[in-house]
């Protein structure tokens, strides 16, 4: 047995990881009424609560893209967000490490990204310079990119303090709620969830790796997801040391 709500929602945000948390909070400010739907039993269990916490510069997206436009910018706007929601942020800066030529060619490459792209700050360093701000890596480094935007931040405990000012400002959290339907109207959705189905004017498609489900729901979808995972070393706090920055290796 379905609850069916009485009104209609103006936008319904599918999906409470760090994406659907940010348009939550930004559009709770606005005089709207929204939700949250979430399969989960809670915000941040998806991609968000288990991901590398960092903050790009944003030197390695395409130019002209939306990634490489949204990228620059998102990074400036959470340097400011950060200490308003009382989350831990720390703008320690990047190195992209070169160990032959040809890694030197891809920093430069991507220097001239970064630069296109808007990104301030960045330099190219030689291997004294590079063994000087990191005197524990590799002797044999010949150089690197050095971005001093990139930031680390805790990704769940922001999209945890977005969801609760959303919350505060009217917005309504579905739980526990899976999509398995979206039916298009001409000027409404109709969304069934394993606990209700609901209306809603628009749709934001915050399902992260479900997105591409999601899209198919709602219509003819262009796009599918390969998900794919990623494995991390975690070791003591007292090791915290041995490195000062954000290492990458050259992509």
């Amino acid at each position: 047995m379905f609850w069916m709500c009485s009104f209609m929602y103006d936008v319904a945000i599918i999906g409470a990881g760090i994406c659907g948390a940010s348009v939550a909070y930004y559009l709770s400010q606005k005089k709207l009424k929204i939700c949250v739907i979430e399969k989960e039993t809670d915000v941040s269990m998806g991609t968000t609560k288990a991901n590398s916490a960092i903050i790009h510069a944003g030197y390695d997206p395409k130019p002209g893209t939306i990634m490489a436009r949204l990228n620059v910018r998102g990074s400036a706007m959470i340097k400011e967000l950060a200490p308003k929601l009382s989350v831990p942020y720390k703008q320690i800066g990047s190195l992209v490490l070169a160990f032959d030529e040809r890694d030197l060619d891809t920093i430069n490459l991507l220097y001239n990204r970064g630069i296109q792209n808007g990104v301030v700050g960045m330099k190219i360093l030689s291997s004294r310079e590079t063994l000087e701000i990191e005197p524990n890596i590799r002797t044999d480094v010949k150089g690197s990119l050095w971005a001093p935007s990139a930031a680390i931040i805790s990704p769940w405990e922001l999209c945890i303090a977005m969801c609760e000012v959303a919350a505060e400002n009217g917005c309504d959290f579905l739980l526990e709620n899976e999509v398995t339907k979206i039916k298009s109207e001409p000027s409404f959705f109709e969304i069934t969830t394993t606990e209700r189905k609901l209306q809603a004017k628009y749709i934001v498609n915050a399902a992260g790796i479900y997105s591409d489900r999601i899209c198919s729901m709602a219509g003819s979808c262009d796009f599918s997801i390969l998900p794919s995972k990623g494995q991390y070393y975690l070791l003591d706090k007292n090791q915290g040391d041995i490195v000062r920055h954000i290492l990458f290796q050259c992509p």
